[in-house]
């Protein structure tokens, strides 16, 4: 049997005057958008977990609602019940987002959305945009989700590499969000391979906020770290701010223990 530790912050970053991210773990959101900077953390048994992290688009308040009807959508499934059970609520978030961007004479909004499930021992990330799920097993970080944005499809194809598209104006352009029309395009959300957890996994939800600013040698030094999930979290958002902060900054931590 296994048992969860985990924690979760959110920063509005150096640049902006507004958090348009948000997350949910466990059923805690940020409710209040007035309030840029939050933190939770707490421990729970893996059966029907689930974590997610939206990234706001749209600038004024849109972006904070979009992002907060993302994460309202966001229900714990069984494993049972995915993917389609995960489809279902991003649908449903994209319907909302989208009611809510006609409502507003077609400003533009939308948000991302990365989620991880955990349920019997088993593990399943799901996103759509370019926030980001990572595993940290053995010492060893590996990306869970798949970029949907303009760099990504150049990667894919062999004309750009991951370092180049670092730094390329390709990654700002997405090619999937919540708030696109399903008479423009029809969601595909990228699903990993599910995995069986094991004992000292961590996983890391976080939006680009983090991984704009930070290398993955730097995620992979904080995370190893043998700390609990809420200093990783707060150490995160810290060196982000010092790295530039940007963006907003949200990061969750999982932490995968044995009994």
């Amino acid at each position: 049997m296994a048992k969860l530790y985990y924690a979760a912050a959110t920063h509005e970053g150096k640049v902006r005057a507004n958090n348009e991210d948000n997350f949910w773990v466990n059923g805690f959101f940020r409710e209040d958008v007035t309030q840029n900077r939050l933190r939770c953390d707490g421990k729970v048994f893996p059966n029907r977990f689930v974590a997610a992290v939206c990234d706001g688009m749209g600038g004024e308040s849109f972006g904070e609602v979009a992002s907060l009807l993302a994460v309202g959508c966001v229900q714990p499934h069984t494993y049972y019940e995915l993917p389609e059970g995960a489809k279902a609520d991003i649908q449903t978030a994209n319907s909302k987002i989208c009611q809510f961007i006609t409502e507003h004479d077609g400003m533009r909004s939308g948000s991302t959305l990365a989620a991880l499930y955990i349920d019997s021992g088993r593990a399943v990330c799901c996103n759509v945009g370019d926030s980001r799920v990572y595993l940290l097993r053995k010492g060893k970080l590996s990306r869970l989700s798949k970029d949907h944005n303009s760099a990504q499809r150049l990667i894919d194809s062999g004309q750009m590499t991951e370092d180049e598209a670092r730094d390329s104006s390709a990654k700002r352009t997405l090619t999937q969000y919540l708030g696109i029309f399903e008479e423009e395009m029809l969601l595909e959300p990228h699903f990993s391979e599910p995995m069986t957890v094991q004992n000292n996994d961590c996983f890391l939800l976080c939006s680009d906020g983090i991984t704009d600013m930070l290398w993955d040698a730097e995620i992979v030094q904080i995370l190893s770290e043998r700390s609990r999930p809420t200093w990783q979290a707060a150490q995160l958002i810290e060196a982000a701010l010092d790295s530039g902060g940007k963006d907003n900054i949200t990061a969750i931590v999982v932490h995968v223990k044995m009994l």
